[in-house]
């Protein structure tokens, strides 16, 4: 029998669902947190967070209820909404701190500038020098480099600026240009970053994004050799790419500039950087410029070693497949099959086995092993249009290259139908793509062979036509005849 849902509990409370987001690991830590006197002295709140976690981790969270909760909190005391709700927000608090105290031990460059900014406060004459020392073998021990990187620099020289200003000797000179030098690199490589991003939606958004200095930046940083700070040139050519997107010279400087310097960036800025590349290739073949397929793969190929085209640890469906089209529109037969056994595992696995039977189907379509086609798609039902629309046009044609008339006439009845049915969630455009593919494939399908005329006929309509989804099949169908 089916748990009655319980409307009195706390599943839709924001404390509980934060909690939802966190890993067993993390709530062990954050238990820890919690339970340390320097950062929290209030018991009703560490029996709150355990009584939430312990229902989480048993899922019994529906058993639980705002006046069991506080009866646990604040034993004998009358039920106070109010209050609970000032616990839970209090408690609230304590996970923010604790999110960013965590966000802080990640970043030891972040650290050391607070603890020099401590140290210079305070006056600590005899850390001067060893926290100096320490902090710039830090520096120079950093692979991976934000541009924030460069702030962090900048603070640390200020930091020293501050603790030794008054102290040293006028023959050993300050530190003021090394302040300059790091701020002025994280400020260019920040405005280059962001204005490559508003380019990156101008044909999305219709705002137009105003940025100061810009053209004086530009003109600066193309004047001077800034080849040895990546925050700067790589953004500078991710930026190319976007301002002049004719220019071939730009994605191949990009490029080189990935293979060079992309594992010196954090993972979610050097995905953008390979992003803004891919998308590149994509936007070419979708021009008909057909020898940006194969450095589409390769980009692929690099993407899926290095794991840029991951979300969460997973791949999804439609880049998995978008995957598989490429590699089989170069005729990669024996990679595609590798790819689709080895990564099917990183789909989500309430779409894995759908995803797996549309691609291995596309596979031996290319391949022109048609029975294979009708046997992994003709029982499966696809959520997806994309998914849905693709592999109906590959049961299609599959039905037609096996001479299955009779079979294929049914078929595109029952294609019509459905895109009839899905009238008001497909794009109306779209599903006039495909009515009109179902139109020409039936004057295809009961075309005489022998009729030189009606076969000349329709090849002159199909080259006339537009708006028919996978007309270039149909041309090729055409011609065969």
């Amino acid at each position: 029998m089916k748990k009655k849902n319980n409307s009195n509990g706390i599943s839709s409370i924001k404390l509980v669902k934060v909690l939802r987001h966190f890993n067993t690991v993390e709530l062990n830590r954050l238990e820890k947190f919690i339970t340390s006197p320097y950062f929290n002295v209030n018991d009703s709140l560490i029996i709150l967070f355990n009584l939430i976690t312990e229902g989480l981790k048993t899922s019994t969270l529906d058993d639980l209820t705002k006046e069991i909760l506080f009866d646990q909190m604040f034993s004998g005391d009358e039920f106070s909404d109010t209050r609970f709700r000032k616990g839970c927000s209090d408690l609230l608090k304590l996970i923010e701190e604790f999110l960013a105290v965590e966000e802080y031990r990640r970043n030891p460059l972040h650290q050391a500038t607070y603890l020099m900014q401590s140290i210079a406060g305070r006056k600590l004459d005899p850390l001067y020098n060893s926290v100096l020392k320490s902090t710039r073998r830090l520096s120079s021990r950093q692979h991976e480099v934000a541009a924030s990187y460069y702030y962090h620099q900048y603070e640390i020289e200020k930091n020293y600026y501050t603790m030794l200003g008054s102290e040293i000797k006028r023959d050993s000179g300050f530190n003021l240009e090394q302040i300059a030098e790091n701020l002025d690199y994280f400020y260019m490589a920040e405005k280059l970053r962001y204005y490559a991003s508003a380019l990156s939606w101008r044909n999305v958004v219709t705002e137009d994004y105003q940025m100061l200095f810009m053209d004086e930046i530009l003109k600066h940083i193309e004047k001077t050799d800034y080849s040895q700070i990546p925050q700067i040139s790589v953004n500078l050519a991710v930026l190319k790419v976007y301002k002049e997107p004719e220019k071939e010279e730009n994605y191949y400087h990009l490029k080189s500039e990935i293979f060079r310097n992309i594992d010196r960036f954090p993972p979610m800025e050097a995905r953008d950087i390979f992003l803004a590349a891919l998308n590149f290739c994509i936007k070419r073949i979708n021009q008909a410029d057909q020898k940006f397929l194969e450095e589409t793969l390769i980009l692929y190929q690099y993407g899926l070693e290095k794991q840029y085209l991951f979300i969460n640890g997973e791949l999804t469906p439609w880049t998995f497949k978008n995957i598989v089209v490429v590699a089989l529109r170069l005729k990669e037969f024996d990679w595609t099959e590798r790819f689709i056994a080895d990564y099917n595992k990183f789909i989500n696995e309430e779409q894995r086995e759908n995803a797996v039977a549309f691609n291995l189907a596309r596979l031996f379509w290319h391949q022109k092993n048609f029975e294979k086609v009708l046997e992994l798609l003709r029982e499966v039902e696809f959520e997806d249009f994309s998914y849905a629309l693709g592999a109906k046009a590959m049961l299609m044609a599959s039905y037609y290259d096996l001479d299955e008339i009779d079979a294929l006439l049914s078929f595109l009845s029952s294609f019509r139908v459905f895109l009839n049915r899905k009238k008001n969630q497909l794009p109306e455009q779209r599903r006039k793509n495909y009515l009109n593919l179902i139109k020409y494939t039936q004057k295809l399908a009961t075309l005489n062979p022998t009729d030189r005329q009606a076969i000349s006929k329709l090849k002159k309509e199909l080259e006339e036509a537009k708006n028919v989804a996978d007309i270039q099949w149909l041309l090729e169908k055409v011609n065969e005849l």
